[in-house]
C-alpha cells in the first residue's frame, strides 16, 4: 500500500512541475506577444480617420492627421480640432458643425465685425458654400469655409502664414473639403 500511495505521489508531483513549465512558457509566450512592434505601431499611426460632423456628414481626409481636441457645440454639433501631416500651406484645422437653431450664435474660431473679410463662393454639388479669408497680426491669414447640408452648419476653419494670398488659399481650403468630406 505504502509504494502505491509514493507512485501517486510522485506521479501527482510530475502533472504539477509539468503544469508549472507549460504555465512559464505560456507567460513566456504572452510577454512576447505584448512586446510592442514598431512596424505595426508606425501602421496604425497612418491609418485614416474618420471624424463625424454630423448624421449626414464625414471628415475622411486623403491624408493623416492628428487629433488635437474633440467637443460638443450647444448639444447638437461637433468640433474637432486636427494637426495635418501635410507640406501644403494648410498644417492645422478646426472642423465644427451645428443645427439650425444655433447657426446664429456659432464660436467661430476668429471673429471680426470690423475687418471686411475676403469672400469667394465656390460651387459645392448642387449648392453654393462660401470661403472668408481674414488678415491676422504677423501676417497670418484666417479662412473660414461655410456650407449648409441637410441643415447643419459646417465650417472648417485654418490659419496659416499669409505669403500666397487670400484667394489661393481659399481655393485650397475649398479643394481640400470637396476631397475628404463625405456627405450622405
Amino acid at each position: 500500500m505504502k509504494w502505491a500511495i509514493k507512485i501517486i505521489f510522485i506521479f501527482s508531483l510530475m502533472i504539477l512541475v509539468d503544469c508549472q513549465s507549460n504555465k512559464q512558457i505560456l507567460l513566456e509566450n504572452k510577454a512576447e506577444t505584448l512586446k510592442p512592434n514598431p512596424n505595426l505601431e508606425s501602421k496604425k499611426s497612418n491609418l485614416t480617420k474618420e471624424l463625424r460632423l454630423t448624421y449626414h456628414a464625414v471628415w475622411v481626409a486623403k491624408e493623416n492627421f492628428e487629433l488635437i481636441k474633440s467637443g460638443s457645440i450647444f448639444g447638437t454639433g461637433n468640433s474637432y480640432e486636427i494637426r495635418l501631416e501635410s507640406d501644403k500651406q494648410i498644417q492645422w484645422m478646426r472642423l465644427s458643425s451645428t443645427d439650425r437653431e444655433n447657426q446664429s450664435r456659432f464660436p467661430y474660431f476668429y471673429q471680426d465685425e470690423i475687418q471686411n473679410p475676403d469672400v469667394s463662393y465656390f460651387v459645392w454639388g448642387n449648392k453654393k458654400c462660401s470661403v472668408l479669408v481674414f488678415s491676422l497680426p504677423d501676417t497670418k491669414l484666417y479662412a473660414r469655409w461655410e456650407g449648409i447640408h441637410n441643415g447643419f452648419l459646417l465650417v472648417f476653419e485654418t490659419v496659416v502664414p499669409g505669403q500666397n494670398g487670400s484667394k489661393e488659399l481659399a481655393k485650397e481650403l475649398h479643394q481640400m473639403v470637396l476631397q475628404s468630406l463625405d456627405l450622405y
